[in-house]
């Protein structure tokens, strides 16, 4: 692909991304007035339960999983805790008594389930209206989107990848109250 084709593509998707996420945003923004918890529930808050549907994770496990900062992580567990859709679990006999794992109450699994739902009528709803070719483009175009953005994420020089451990481990975003690169910022999760 030459520049001058990059260059398009690059202001093509912009453009896309300057009309879709005003039309997601405002979706979101709706949807926090649902009427159920699964309705209400923040993408955030819905890949924290995922993250949790298999079993106890520390919050560092959960971070990893979900994309975002230890802090934010934390931060997110104890929004969820607070509802009553975590628990926090006594440490296994013989571990650090102050990492406690996190676990999806009973509450929690349905909300979870309950919003994994409404995600997917959701998709059903916006998928229905496209022919088979509007699908497929779809779900090629999502496709090659998170394969560039696995290797964009496997390509990070070793320096940054160190950098960002060592910023994941002290459970902080760095000096600049930034997150790690490659994740979430801690201000965008709930208080």
């Amino acid at each position: 692909m030459s520049g001058h084709e990059l260059e398009a593509l690059v202001e093509a998707v912009a453009a896309l991304r300057a009309r879709v996420v005003p039309l997601v945003l405002a979706r979101q923004e709706r949807r926090s007035r649902g009427v159920s918890a699964g309705e209400r529930l923040s993408a955030p808050q819905h890949l924290t339960l995922l993250a949790l549907a298999d079993g106890p994770r520390a919050v560092t496990e959960v971070a990893a999983a979900t994309g975002v900062a230890v802090s934010t992580a934390t931060r997110m567990v104890q929004w969820l805790e607070r509802a009553g859709w975590v628990a926090r679990q006594a440490p296994p006999p013989g571990a650090d008594r102050r990492r406690r794992p996190v676990a999806l109450t009973p509450e929690g699994r349905r909300v979870m389930d309950e919003a994994s739902e409404v995600v997917r009528a959701r998709l059903r709803s916006l998928l229905g209206r496209l022919d088979a070719r509007g699908r497929a483009a779809i779900v090629d175009g999502l496709e090659a989107l998170a394969l560039a953005l696995q290797e964009e994420e496997g390509a990070r020089p070793a320096a940054a990848s160190s950098a960002s451990s060592r910023s994941a481990r002290r459970g902080a975003g760095g000096e600049s109250g930034e997150a790690p690169s490659g994740r979430m910022p801690s201000r965008i999760t709930p208080r």
